[in-house]
């Protein structure tokens, strides 16, 4: 595992990333695309594991038609300018055909946006997860759900980039190992 040269520094550029691909409404796999960056590299800045480098900076400014300050800057409030409402209505335009790019804020009330902003964000699938465990956490924060759409949210959150999941075998109550595997879902 490599070595934190900044701690503190590196969870505030997490924090301001994150600023941005909320003010875009984009998926991490959409501002992987709009960065033209990998999706590893997106997660990466999203954990705190890497600071938004001057590059990044420079592109985000450039798009968004503010400056690389601003882009540092976390008392800046991101706003729309000229340059980056026809920046982003291309990209819009060129990935249309993409969904998974796009958040859709008309699902403010989606069991997938309830998991992703509760859950996801708060960083709950730091550590791996079954569906048993994500349908008691909603049940805690009083979101009663099936482990059926629980499962058909977190594989669209899969999808869209915001998880990852691996299949492993289920251990039954009595310890002993079953043929049948389940998903386990983590943040990448």
């Amino acid at each position: 595992m490599e070595e934190k040269i900044n701690p503190e520094l590196d969870q505030t550029s997490a924090q301001r990333f994150k600023e941005f691909i909320n003010f875009l409404e984009l998926t991490p796999i959409g501002m992987a695309a709009f960065l033209d960056l990998s999706s590893d590299h997106i997660y990466s800045l999203r954990r705190g594991r890497r600071s938004i480098s001057d590059a990044i900076a420079e592109s985000l400014s450039e798009k968004l038609g503010i400056t690389t300050a601003d882009v540092y800057n976390s008392n800046f409030k991101l706003r729309k300018t000229k340059t980056g409402i026809l920046h982003m209505n291309q990209f819009i335009h060129a990935n249309r055909n993409n969904p998974n790019f796009f958040i859709n804020l008309k699902n403010e009330n989606s069991l997938t946006f309830k998991i992703r902003s509760e859950l996801v964000e708060n960083g709950y699938f730091e550590s791996e997860k079954q569906v048993s465990q994500v349908v008691e956490e909603l049940a805690k924060l009083q979101i009663k759900v099936i482990s059926g759409k629980a499962t058909k949210s977190l594989l669209y959150l899969v999808e869209t980039g915001y998880l990852t999941f691996q299949k492993k075998t289920f251990i039954k109550m009595d310890g002993t190992e079953s043929k049948q595997k389940i998903n386990h879902y983590i943040e990448p």
